[in-house]
């Protein structure tokens, strides 16, 4: 005789028809009870029984009626955005930036510091002040904090959610930073790294909402890459996927590190070899401390010298997207940081150089969230686990420390983009 799969197992089935709704509900709504019926093409008596549940745990409300030419009008539901909050924190070598979202996506308050260099315990209590100070002006509960995530200036390896090659910030390496927050807050915390986290925000709100595989090229003081793949965070066998800065790059007979030449101090160091070989007049010579800013300052202004000096440097970040291209395949790739900043006279550049360098070149652009990206990141990492948490919230509990434990939740990792 055959058994029944499904024998035992209600409470699963009403959690996948809660999330199915609260799903849709998220997407399209306001939607009436009907609508509902329809779309996901389950029973009127489901529908119900799941949306006085939803209703009366806070998660959903009823809105204003929908219009109708006959009968009585429907009322309609939608999402509660005041039900849950995430925290989203960018953690960089210079700056920290901080944001609380409602369950929508809508950035409540956000702040913006310099990070703490008096070592990790005033690391850890900046970070935790950044948080709760957001949540407060925000007028949010604590109670309603559902998870937090934070991108990190180097590698994270997932096994146990320690920081590692983080020269920005060494005080973290081989730290386990989310663990020491989740003791702090009791709730939990993700982490990655701030590059794929500029990548997710990317794929979020800015220019790649509808692409499936993309790269985001950060290229400031340092050289790093977040990889989209069918949609998904690309993260390799450890975790450690997207340093580009270790491509090599032939020049004058040797190699040279992509890194060394592409960043705000290489293209400084370009600079200086260039000076030393000048036989025409720049305005780079009378500039006591060379920086990036300066010469692409100057090459906008026409100065032959500088521009010389963009043009390699486009032709090398040309070189490193050429090597993406031809193994990952990207439809785009997406610049940010310092030096990605400079549309004006990089993008031309990489896009002739490119043409010459590879059988087929990805669309090049520049970041459309500046430099929020790594935080937007971090807002939608924490909006998916977050969301999970109300759907499934018996899972939470068994999962989450409390506010003075020492152990964490079980790894976590952001792979999927959607949000």
């Amino acid at each position: 005789m055959r058994k029944n799969l499904l024998v035992g197992k209600p409470p699963l089935l009403r959690e996948l028809n809660q999330k199915a709704i609260l799903e849709l509900l998220r997407k399209e709504g306001p939607l009436s009870r009907t609508a509902l019926t329809k779309r996901l093409h389950l029973s009127k008596s489901t529908v119900s029984s799941v949306v006085a549940d939803l209703i009366a745990r806070g998660l959903i409300h009823e809105t204003a009626a929908a219009p109708s030419r006959v009968g009585r009008k429907a009322k309609l539901l939608d999402i509660d955005p005041d039900a849950g909050f995430v925290v989203g924190i960018d953690l960089g070598g210079t700056m920290v930036r901080t944001a609380v979202a409602d369950l929508r996506g809508e950035i409540r308050a956000k702040r913006k510091e310099y990070t703490t260099k008096a070592g990790l315990p005033a690391l850890l209590d900046q970070l935790e002040a950044s948080a709760r100070e957001v949540l407060l002006t925000a007028g949010v509960p604590r109670q309603r904090l559902l998870t937090m995530a934070i991108g990190v200036p180097g590698a994270v390896r997932l096994e146990d959610r320690t920081v590692w090659l983080c020269p920005n910030l060494p005080d973290l390496e081989g730290v386990p930073l989310a663990s020491l927050l989740e003791s702090r807050f009791g709730v939990e915390v993700l982490l990655d790294n701030d590059v794929n986290m500029a990548a997710i925000g990317e794929k979020w709100r800015g220019c790649a909402r509808d692409v499936q595989n993309f790269a985001f090229l950060a290229i400031g003081t340092g050289l790093g890459m977040g990889l989209i793949v069918g949609g998904e965070l690309y993260r390799g066998t450890h975790g450690f996927a997207g340093e580009p800065g270790y491509i090599p790059i032939p020049m004058n007979g040797r190699w040279k590190k992509l890194e060394d030449v592409v960043t705000g101090p290489g293209i400084v160091n370009l600079a200086k070899q260039a000076l030393l070989r000048a036989n025409t007049p720049t305005v780079l010579l009378g500039q006591e401390e060379l920086t990036s800013p300066e010469i692409f300052q100057a090459a906008r202004a026409g100065d032959p010298l500088a521009s010389q000096i963009v043009d390699e440097v486009a032709r090398h970040i040309a070189w490193g997207i050429a090597v993406i291209s031809v193994i990952a395949d990207p439809s785009l790739v997406v610049l940010g940081g310092g030096v990605g900043d400079n549309p004006d006279l990089l993008l031309p550049r990489i896009q002739k150089f490119l043409r010459e360098l590879a059988p087929f070149t990805p669309e090049v652009k520049t970041t459309a969230l500046g430099g929020e990206a790594a935080l937007l990141g971090a807002i939608a990492t924490a909006l998916r686990s977050g969301r999970m948490s109300l759907y499934a919230p018996h899972r939470r509990e068994r999962t989450l420390p409390s506010p003075t434990s020492k152990a964490g939740p079980a790894p976590s990792s952001p792979e999927e983009v959607s949000v």
